[in-house]
């Protein structure tokens, strides 16, 4: 688990580093020497993004869960987690590169953040198999 953790935080860090000239072009951080800056990057902008990353992670493995239950497969919600860490790469890394040069379409950010994650997760969890109920033999009585 911990090396799930440190691919996501390197993910945002990696992801948020393309944001930097959106934030100096922004006006608001004029006045802070480069010392500041990274400072405010790091601890402000990143910490911010990398909380909100993990929540939406822990709700897209919640909503897994709930698939798995519907579906009735045989999967922890640790693995889902996993999962979803992992599912979020390819839409976290187009969210940005659409935000930041094409367009700020907010549609297009919910389909791409939440539409494809859940798509990929669901058919991770098809391929799961089914919990087997076990049946009692003949003559047996439940007690």
């Amino acid at each position: 688990m911990d090396r799930t953790v440190l691919y996501v935080v390197l993910l945002v860090l990696m992801v948020s580093c393309l944001h930097i000239p959106a934030i100096l072009t922004g006006g608001s951080l004029d006045a802070l020497n480069a010392i500041q800056f990274v400072f405010y990057f790091l601890f402000a902008y990143v910490l911010v993004v990398l909380c909100g990353v993990l929540a939406g992670i822990s709700l897209l493995a919640f909503a897994g869960y709930g698939l798995r239950k519907l579906w009735k497969r045989k999967l922890a919600y640790q693995h889902l987690w996993k999962m979803s860490c992992f599912v979020i790469t390819v839409p976290f890394i187009l969210h940005t590169i659409i935000h930041e040069w094409f367009t700020k379409n907010g549609f297009v950010s919910g389909v791409v953040l939440i539409g494809y994650p859940l798509f990929c997760l669901a058919a991770m969890i098809l391929h799961y198999p089914e919990i087997k109920r076990h049946q009692s033999k003949e003559g047996e009585e439940h007690g």
